[in-house]
């Protein structure tokens, strides 16, 4: 069985969550976990249309997953969280 993991911020409340945009959304939050990026330069590291990035990045920008300081984007804090956040080992 090939299941996808998704990264749960990438989990949208006011939209449909299809497949396509979960996976985009998944790695646009990966790479933001690391630094600040502008959204031609993750486009780049993804290898995506500037266009496709921007899209997704409104999305959560308006959902507060990320905000735009300058042209760099970064993750808020904010949205869902995975379980393994709150359990202590």
């Amino acid at each position: 069985m090939n299941k996808k993991i998704y990264e749960a911020l990438a989990f949208l409340r006011t939209i449909r969550n299809v497949r396509k945009g979960l996976i985009t959304r998944s790695k646009i939050i990966k790479i933001l976990k690391n630094n600040k990026f502008s959204a031609k330069e993750i486009a780049e590291k993804i290898n995506m249309s500037y266009s496709a990035i921007r899209r997704q990045l409104k999305l959560m920008e308006r959902e507060k997953i990320v905000r735009k300081i300058g042209r760099k984007w970064s993750l808020t804090g904010y949205g869902q969280k995975e379980i393994m956040d709150f359990i202590k080992l």
